[in-house]
């Protein structure tokens, strides 16, 4: 993983996500994840990590930067 990678915003809208790799809310989307990138419920306790189901980068929601990756994140049911 590049150091200081970060995603971007889809023009005009802050809340729609671009992944580096290309990814975006349609397509294959964003998950609530912890710090291993796996998918969790965004409950109090959650840290505002986000995991990108087509790449595995884990993007912190507050400053979109990538904190880690996991290529295979386990998803809920």
């Amino acid at each position: 993983m590049v150091q200081d990678e970060v995603i971007t915003h889809e023009k005009g809208n802050e809340e729609a996500w671009l992944c580096i790799c290309g990814n975006e809310p349609p397509e294959d989307g964003f998950y609530p994840c912890d710090e291993k990138g796996n998918e969790v419920e965004p409950v109090s306790s959650w840290g505002g990590l986000y995991v990108c189901l087509r790449c595995g980068r884990i993007i912190d929601s507050d400053s979109l930067r990538v904190v880690g990756r996991n290529p295979h994140p386990k998803l809920l049911a």
